[in-house]
């Protein structure tokens, strides 16, 4: 999308209301209206709801290096013309160092059908593609956006992952279908507590109890996200309690090994 067009739809989103609402009566999250106003072909008073199967026509798609492929599958399903042309954005961000001829002439490839079909096209360098969306005003306040990226929801815009396949079909026809998932309320209180930007940080308290082994490992992997140099959680019975079945799972495939070797097993 040309850089004027771009301001002038979102200087009139910034002071219109209009992108706020739904066009259905009932209750619904944000979520829900975000993919009611998106929402294409639903019958007339149909309210959507988590759990519904919809087809959308988000505001725009996001293909960084696998831009090739999914052209090749644009082409493999008998494309020859991009739907809407100002909806695909193409970023180049994830094999910027590799300076090779063939991965030079891979990107030329995607920036000269980005140009021949009028798609925006951020070449190699100019940032994180989900980044890009935001800072270049694609990704905006209950607009929805196909990619694969979550971060959107950062800005209030509902971005959702999508693969190759449903990508092409995209740039083909403008719209893919979606399931609308169940969704979870997260109240923050308060304010945050001090940054955690280089410390490490020690979970307490009664819900610890409460995760699985599994659990703790998804939210200690997830401090490296925060800053933290680490994220640890205490030892109680649940973690003892999966160690005790790692060792007898550990046993028992000795057990078998030494079986099958004709060896015996020194439990000492």
């Amino acid at each position: 999308m040309h850089l004027t067009s771009r301001i002038v739809r979102l200087n009139s989103a910034l002071y219109s209301r209009r992108f706020y609402a739904s066009h259905s009566s009932v209750p619904q999250t944000i979520i829900e209206k975000v993919v009611q106003k998106y929402a294409d072909g639903l019958p007339e008073g149909k309210a959507v709801k988590a759990g519904d199967y919809v087809m959308i026509r988000p505001e725009h798609v996001m293909t960084h290096d696998n831009t090739g492929p999914v052209i090749s599958k644009f082409k493999s399903i008998g494309a020859t013309k991009i739907y809407k042309p100002n909806q695909p954005v193409f970023t180049l961000d994830h094999d910027v160092r590799n300076r090779t001829p063939k991965n030079l002439q891979k990107y030329a490839n995607m920036e000269e059908f980005a140009r021949n079909n009028g798609v925006d096209f951020y070449p190699a360098g100019r940032g994180i593609g989900h980044q890009v969306l935001v800072e270049e005003g694609y990704a905006f306040p209950y607009t929805l956006t196909d990619s694969h990226s979550n971060m959107y929801g950062g800005v209030g815009c509902v971005g959702t992952p999508i693969v190759r396949t449903d990508a092409a079909a995209l740039w083909a026809t403008g719209k893919t279908w979606w399931q609308v998932p169940r969704i979870v309320k997260v109240e923050l209180k308060g304010r945050p507590r001090a940054r955690v930007f280089n410390a490490t940080i020690e979970f307490t308290g009664g819900g610890v109890s409460t995760l699985s082994v599994d659990e703790r490992l998804t939210i200690s992997n997830m401090t490296t996200e925060w800053g933290a140099l680490a994220g640890v959680f205490p030892v109680n019975d649940v973690l003892l309690n999966w160690y005790n079945n790692v060792v007898n799972k550990l046993e028992e495939e000795r057990e078998t090994r030494c079986g099958r070797q004709g060896w015996g097993v020194d439990r000492g």
